[in-house]
């Protein structure tokens, strides 16, 4: 008897595997066609846009100073304009405060400021390129960053940030920043590398394309 009850069990147990095995492909199939077409749409934001962006980082100096340092805070700040659903043009800000002795300073201040240029690849991620005017200041107290100006010349940034979005207007994210920055006459040569976190905010609201 028990080995009769036991051989039904059997049979049972190896039709619900069978049953199993035609749903799970079924299932499957589902899962990817979910993932292809949350992936097929691309949300776009066009218009105006204002991001602030800052992140530590460290510095070094190849020229004068011929050593690193620290960057307290990295800033890439931008407000600018979104358009054909891939591309934005920006005014730029970047730059940073950088804990280094130097002389009878404490701190070195970077900023530059110029135009740059963005471009939407898939998955939200984000690669940005910046040229800018730059100069370089140096102070006794990180709460007088500007200090005592050392120099001008010119800066160049890029960029790559992956962005979520909260709402239709307002999103979040991060990315490593890179940039370069030399004064005339070759007296101080700076590069910087950052890991970024921004908010930003877009006049107009997002929408979704294919």
């Amino acid at each position: 008897m028990k080995t009769k009850i036991q051989v039904q069990n059997c049979v049972k147990n190896l039709g619900k595997m069978k049953q199993m095995e035609n749903i799970m492909p079924k299932r499957i199939l589902i899962f990817l066609c979910i993932i292809f077409i949350s992936t097929s749409y691309v949300t776009a934001q066009n218009g105006l846009f204002l991001r602030l962006s800052v992140g530590p980082g460290f510095m070094k100096e190849y020229s004068t100073i011929k050593g690193t340092g620290l960057t307290i805070i990295t800033k890439n700040h931008a407000v600018g304009w979104g358009f054909n659903d891939k591309f934005a043009i920006y005014i730029s800000e970047f730059g940073g405060l950088i804990k280094k002795q130097y002389g009878e300073h404490n701190y070195i201040n970077l900023d530059a400021y110029g135009l740059g240029f963005t471009y939407h690849a898939p998955l939200n991620i984000y690669a940005s390129l910046s040229g800018a005017y730059g100069r370089v200041s140096f102070a006794h107290k990180w709460s007088d960053p500007g200090g005592d100006f050392q120099g001008e010349g010119f800066g160049i940034k890029i960029g790559l940030d992956k962005k979520w979005m909260l709402s239709k207007r307002w999103n979040l994210g991060f990315g490593p920043q890179a940039f370069f920055l030399k004064t005339k006459n070759d007296s101080f040569t700076f590069t910087n590398f950052s890991l970024n976190f921004f908010i930003e905010f877009h006049l107009k609201p997002a929408y979704h394309i294919i």
